[in-house]
């Protein structure tokens, strides 16, 4: 080959390459351009534009006297923007050295944002000296901002806490359920109580601002921005002055108050023991508080009122009073005879007085709690016939009240005592079932619906949490006021029978330690036997004369550790005091 060839064949092959280069950079131009170019463009853009969410103060809620019970108060927090963090672990060191942050959960927010422009907080509630010396160290801290945020924020600490709820960082099914509401991962809703039930009318809408940044992400200029919109106020039923006299009077003992109107069913006052402070959760509760909380014995985070289940005792003889009335069968004056104990095949049902009281009529056996009359009484009427009165009071139904999650009971028949017992109904579960023990399951709110409709003469009402909700400008959005549900078919008769014996209970019976000066109140007592045997649960159901205000009470307090009726003396006590005060 002679030199002139050879030169030529160099030539070809600097040639080929060349124009392999230049296809190799053609296409990689292409693809950044047609298949990259809008990624890289909205890159380019977001490092000189940012958006910014404006956080939106989340409603008020207010007592029915507009009291505030849950609001808002500003704090700051450090936020971090994951697209202008290149080193996560070293600025996630930096940031622990002086703020002492949650660095894996910190990595984790960043490393999992959905939207890598937008700042998530890597720690909430810093003080203003920490703020002072992130913005003097800012080269320091690349994609760290300040960010100003509403905390909510519980006036009354514990008074509340089963009524409000508490509010919580939003989890991916609640994201999905609240989507339309703007909601994003790291974001504040409600998780039980109110603070959940009516969370789409407190969220509010989110505002954004625009702004123009360097390259280290410091804002240069405001280019745009739309304001927040706070979310809407919720008024509630509750009256805060009687709640703090029903939690007083229960003190710390286990269990629940309930007072409302029995006419159009608002809950003026409910409490629950043990109870929590709804604040912890404001600030994101610790592994540590949440482990001490759910492992608690006392179970404070349970709503006693609407989700515990108890067997009601002898103020289910309310119920098993009105059935044998209406179906006639017993006379007014058709009496019973005790002598302090029943035998019913071969087991003996003994009466709480043990020499018996002897031989008394229906409204004795009401005013003085008599087992053995009720033992007979049930066994005549026959247990399919007092299931049936049951369910027209709507034992084992849930209310329908506004928080979420509540518990409907047990009403037990032959059916479910088969299935779940594997037996058939035997006698001695309708003695049982009689005085409203054995099976039969109830909520405190439940026999607040059936005081209410012996009181209002046999309306079964409603019972309610929330009056209305009110915009930011004032205006009401939605208001409620559901009153007399349905009629029970019994007649207006039975029902003045029952409230004439039941005065009677509290004039001479056994409720008499509910009497007082100042108001005149109808009830029942009750003391349901318990996992422990020393100590029983009491009740007390009760309501005021109609020459007072239309006031029904439940008082249930769980291991009762006082030898007395203390359910009665209570529900006495909370309603003289907010009496006389009236």
């Amino acid at each position: 080959m002679t030199r002139q060839d050879q030169f030529e064949r160099r030539i070809k092959i600097f040639w080929i390459i060349i124009i392999c280069g230049l296809l190799v950079l053609l296409g990689r131009i292409a693809w950044l351009q047609l298949i990259e170019g809008e990624r890289y463009f909205r890159i380019s853009k977001n490092s000189r534009l940012r958006l910014v969410p404006l956080p939106c103060s989340r409603g008020l809620i207010l007592d029915r006297n507009g009291e505030k019970l849950a609001g808002n108060e500003a704090f700051f927090s450090v936020g971090v923007v994951p697209s202008n963090v290149t080193d996560i672990d070293e600025l996630i060191k930096c940031l622990d050295e002086f703020l002492d942050i949650d660095k894996e959960i910190a990595k984790k927010r960043i490393q999992e944002a959905n939207n890598i422009f937008r700042p998530v907080w890597a720690k909430r509630n810093i003080d203003l000296s920490a703020v002072t010396y992130l913005l003097e160290k800012e080269e320091d801290f690349p994609g760290t901002v300040i960010l100003t945020q509403p905390v909510r924020s519980y006036y009354y600490d514990e008074m509340c806490a089963h009524v409000l709820g508490h509010v919580g960082e939003v989890n991916q099914e609640e994201l999905t359920a609240n989507s339309t509401f703007g909601v994003e991962l790291g974001d504040l809703v409600g998780k039980m109580g109110v603070e959940k039930a009516y969370n789409s009318y407190l969220q509010g809408e989110k505002g954004g601002r625009q702004v123009e940044v360097d390259a280290h992400g410091r804002t240069l200029r405001v280019i745009s921005e739309k304001d927040p919109l706070p979310g809407d106020s919720v008024y509630l039923t509750i009256d805060l002055e009687m709640q703090e006299i029903a939690a007083e009077k229960l003190g710390q003992r286990k269990g629940v108050v309930l007072i409302g109107d029995y006419e159009t069913g608002e809950i003026l006052t409910l409490v629950s023991h043990p109870t929590f402070n709804p604040n912890l959760f404001s600030w994101g509760v610790s592994e540590d508080e949440w482990s001490k909380l759910v492992q608690d014995p006392g179970d404070p985070l349970e709503n006693r009122a609407l989700r515990g289940e108890y067997p009601p005792a002898s103020t289910f003889k309310v119920v098993v009073a009105a059935a044998a009335l209406e179906d006639n069968i017993i006379g007014k004056e058709d009496t019973f005879f005790c002598g302090g104990e029943l035998l019913v095949g071969n087991r003996i049902f003994k009466c709480w007085k043990e020499e018996g009281h002897g031989r008394l009529n229906l409204e004795e056996a009401i005013i003085d709690s008599c087992d053995v009359f009720f033992y007979q009484l049930g066994l005549k009427i026959g247990m399919d016939k007092i299931i049936r009165y049951s369910r027209l009071f709507e034992l084992g139904e849930i209310t329908g009240i506004d928080p979420v999650s509540e518990k409907d009971g047990l009403l037990p028949t032959r059916e479910w005592k088969l299935k779940a017992k594997g037996e058939a109904w035997y006698p001695g579960d309708t003695v049982n079932l009689s005085i409203g023990q054995g099976f039969l399951l109830v909520t405190p709110v439940q026999m607040f619906r059936v005081i209410a409709a012996v009181a209002n003469g046999g309306s079964l009402i409603d019972p309610y949490l929330v009056k209305e909700v009110v915009d930011s400008q004032g205006k009401v959005v939605e208001s409620f006021s559901p009153g007399r549900g349905k009629k029970i078919p019994i007649s207006s008769s039975v029902f003045d029978f029952l409230g004439k014996s039941l005065r009677g209970v509290v004039r001479e019976g056994t409720g008499w330690r509910a009497e007082n000066k100042i108001v005149k109140i109808a009830g029942k007592t009750g003391t349901a036997e318990s996992s422990d045997e020393e100590r029983p649960h009491n009740w007390f159901i009760g309501y005021t004369l109609p020459d007072d205000a239309r006031l029904a009470i439940v008082v249930l307090i769980e291991y009762r550790e006082e030898e007395i009726s203390i359910a009665a003396q209570i529900a006495g006590e909370i309603l003289s005091q907010i009496f006389n005060k009236n």
